[in-house]
């Protein structure tokens, strides 16, 4: 039978004949790339990522379990936008390319399966089952809560009072949520809580003695949150409440060192005990879970036994300081640790920079060398950063000599060439044994100005006879801008060279317009070039000069 099918299509081939190949076989799905379908307590979401969407889309949402669809959905509106103002408010180029249902109402509260039908590209119809779950139930919400008690570091239990309902999204009714499950969170952790057949909450809570301030109110009190178990922390579905707590005893930080000492520039580990005064006058472990803050060095939290772990930057001599702030439980309190640096070498005190309208830089640091063990000659490069680069390039290298234990040495380089705006450091390199502590830096830039027009006038012109100079004086405004404008109200000096002679002789004084031009005359004497210079800029300009304007006396 193959055979004679394989002979009849050879023989329509030779005829000529061209068979029709049934339009199905060249279907497919309009979306092969798959599409987002989710759910929240009364919607069904759908993405197909862009504004185009599949012909005759609908829903059927199915009792799990079941193969009968119990209601269509044919109907979508666009997903409102959450967040216009991202990426800008002036041009939001990711909009939302979703659309959802309008609020389901439904014969029956249970859980649904989401099947999601639309047409092939050929017209035929494509189905996706199951594509996400609908939990069409009570929605959760508390109505009120209590916190009774003011609790203290040595007594933190009080006790939790709610009221919570469900809304019944067939008619929108309100009834006692009983067995609803809540979470009560605070700054420590989240606890679950269940209400009961009446939809009411009572019971005791005991707060942590970890909890940080109320960040919104800023006084002495925390955090409280009940809300539904499916709900975010912000959810209007909860509710928030301060709790205030008694005044803080006093704390004290007790480090188990005085000295820490450790190469420039590093971190050294740094132990310790936080207690507090408890109300019999002696002193207890600050609860589990306090954080401390020391300087430099990051967070570290206390352990049951009111101990900590953390670390402090070795910046010279400068000490070390671990506090505890922040705390609704403790009062404030602080140490301080003396810094010893070991066998090494860094920059303090910053870096003195100039540059000069010129475009000629300047440097100076301070390199700091702590117990040397013999007198070193330490390298410095002098390292540039070009504007928006992240490499450093070096434009030059000193040598810094140190005697032996400690020392400090201005390292200085002077009239280096202007590479452009950015920034510059000066950075010890490390030698064998001798660790390599923090560089100096600092950013330099200046606005640019120039004098494109520039003309001496009339060329050749009798002695005795008016000259007039004309010109523009130009800047960027900002150092990082490419785009030119006058720059009015500045001083340009005129400047004229005979014919034969190499030194240039000042010939006048005049003042840009607020457009940057300038105009003056001089009388005509002898053969020779002229030029404009903006040689008095202010701080933040460079000096511009002119071309070379030759003029033939007759």
């Amino acid at each position: 039978m193959r055979k004679r099918s394989l002979a009849a299509l050879c023989t329509a081939t030779a005829l000529g004949v061209v068979l029709a190949i049934p339009t199905a076989a060249l279907a497919a799905d309009p979306h092969p790339s798959g599409f987002k379908a989710w759910t929240d307590s009364t919607r069904i979401y759908l993405d197909f990522g862009g504004s185009k969407l599949p012909q005759h889309l609908k829903v059927n949402l199915r009792k799990a379990g079941s193969a009968t669809p119990v209601a269509t959905i044919t109907s979508f509106e666009p997903t409102p936008d959450e967040d216009p103002c991202s990426p800008s408010c002036q041009d939001d180029t990711d909009p939302e390319t979703g659309i959802r249902s309008a609020p389901l109402r439904l014969a029956d509260l249970g859980v649904y399966s989401v099947d999601v039908l639309y047409d092939g590209t050929e017209g035929e119809p494509v189905v996706h089952k199951d594509k996400a779950t609908l939990a069409y139930g009570l929605i959760p919400r508390v109505t009120a809560l209590r916190v009774v008690g003011t609790p203290d570091v040595e007594h933190r239990t009080v006790t939790i009072k709610a009221d919570a309902v469900g809304l019944d999204p067939r008619n929108d009714t309100e009834q006692p949520l009983p067995n609803g499950k809540l979470m009560l969170d605070t700054a420590a952790g989240s606890t679950p809580v269940l209400t009961d057949a009446a939809g009411h909450v009572e019971t005791p809570f005991t707060f942590t003695g970890s909890e940080e301030d109320d960040p919104v109110t800023g006084g002495t009190g925390v955090q409280v949150t009940l809300r539904p178990e499916k709900e975010g922390a912000n959810s209007p579905l909860g509710q928030t409440r301060t709790v205030q707590t008694s005044q803080g005893p006093s704390s004290r930080i007790t480090l188990d060192a005085a000295t820490v000492k450790a190469p420039d520039g590093s971190k050294a580990p740094v132990g310790g005990r936080l207690t507090f005064k408890g109300a019999d006058g002696t002193w207890k472990p600050a609860p589990a879970g306090t954080w401390v803050q020391s300087r430099d060095g990051g967070w570290a939290k206390t352990g049951a036994d009111g101990r900590f772990a953390t670390q402090v930057l070795v910046d010279g001599r400068i000490s070390g300081l671990v506090t505890l702030t922040g705390s609704a439980w403790l009062a404030p309190s602080y140490a301080t640790v003396a810094v010893d640096p070991s066998t090494s070498a860094g920059f303090h005190g910053g870096l003195t920079a100039t540059l000069t309208a010129d475009r000629k830089v300047s440097l100076t640091g301070k390199l700091s060398a702590y117990d040397l063990p013999a007198a070193s000659k330490l390298k410095v490069l002098v390292e540039f950063q070009p504007n928006g680069s992240s490499e450093w390039i070096t434009k030059a290298t000193r040598y810094s000599a140190a005697p032996a234990g400690d020392s400090t040495r201005a390292v200085t380089a002077a009239g280096l060439p202007y590479p452009g705006p950015g920034g510059w450091r000066l950075r010890y390199v490390a030698a064998s044994g001798i660790p390599a502590g923090p560089d100096a830096r600092r950013f330099l830039a200046r606005v640019n100005t120039a004098i494109p027009e520039f003309n001496a006038a009339p060329e050749p012109v009798k002695a005795g006879k008016p000259i007039g100079i004309t010109g523009k004086l130009t800047h960027t405004r900002y150092y990082n801008e490419t785009t030119w404008s006058g720059y009015g109200g500045q001083p340009v000096r005129i400047y004229f060279r005979a014919t034969g002679a190499t030194a240039w002789t000042l010939a006048g004084t005049t003042t840009t317009a607020a457009d940057g031009t300038f105009k003056t005359f001089f009388t005509a004497a002898k053969d020779g070039a002229w030029q404009a210079r903006y040689d008095q800029a202010t701080y933040d300009h460079f000096n511009a000069t002119s071309r070379e304007d030759l003029v033939d006396v007759q």
